[in-house]
């Protein structure tokens, strides 16, 4: 189970976003206004469970000097990075 967004950087407007504070349960909602992310985070979530890079690689934040960059914390610890283009777990139960 997905437990924590730890940071998201260079994908859509998330610039540099450290969300470590913020915890996820079995049924978390987000709501927000339009464009402020949410199908950013769908996409790095299925990003994730498929292991398709490209799904955040056409989501490069524009005019962003970072990298797309993602680390998610799932249950016992374990963790998703995106770096450099991939994924180095990807997780289909997502």
């Amino acid at each position: 189970m997905l437990e924590r967004i730890h940071r998201i950087k260079g994908i859509g407007l998330f610039h540099d976003a450290d969300a470590r504070v913020h915890g996820l349960k079995k049924a978390s909602f987000i709501y927000a206004d339009n464009g402020r992310g949410k199908s950013t985070l769908a996409s790095l979530f299925r990003s994730c469970s498929t292991n398709k890079p490209e799904l955040l690689v056409n989501r490069r934040t524009i005019d962003g000097n970072n990298e797309p960059e993602a680390i998610l914390q799932f249950s016992n610890g374990r963790r998703s990075t995106f770096q450099n283009g991939s994924w180095d777990v990807d997780r289909p139960d997502l």
